[in-house]
């Protein structure tokens, strides 16, 4: 959502006379996030730049949650893991939308459901706050 509002708002005005291969287009490469995600039967692992930073292994992931953060406008963040180790990772981090459904929903019992999808929904559309998407007993007594 917030990329279609950042290329609706930056679209220029181009006059019909111009050439569609006079207009440079650099939006792509504004876009793609200097941090990653990967993951597989072992765990999550989050790079900046291409340097591996984190990581955390399935079991030890507790608590899955999305925060609406405003540094210039608000802005989803995933925290994932547990009261250690909790990764944050960017809402357009590359790899993150494979992880947020396809990752969580094959190696996090319990994340595939309709009450974690509507929680997602509703965090996708606040401006502001703190989302709870999926969590198990050892985050409840954290």
């Amino acid at each position: 959502m917030f990329n279609f509002l950042r290329s609706l708002f930056s679209k220029k005005q181009t006059e019909s006379s111009q050439a569609p291969s006079e207009i440079s287009d650099d939006s792509n490469e504004a876009q793609i996030s200097p941090i990653a995600v990967t993951y597989d039967g072992n765990g999550i692992a989050l790079s900046f730049e291409g340097e591996m930073k984190q990581s955390i292994s399935w079991t030890d992931i507790d608590l899955i949650a999305i925060r609406i953060e405003d540094e210039f406008f608000p802005f989803p963040y995933w925290y994932v893991g547990n009261k250690e180790n909790l990764l944050r990772i960017p809402n357009d981090a590359v790899g993150g939308d494979s992880l947020f459904f396809d990752g969580f929903s094959q190696f996090i019992a319990g994340y595939k459901s309709d009450a974690t999808f509507k929680v997602i929904i509703e965090a996708s559309s606040a401006i502001e706050g703190s989302f709870i998407v999926w969590s198990d007993d050892n985050a409840q007594s954290a």
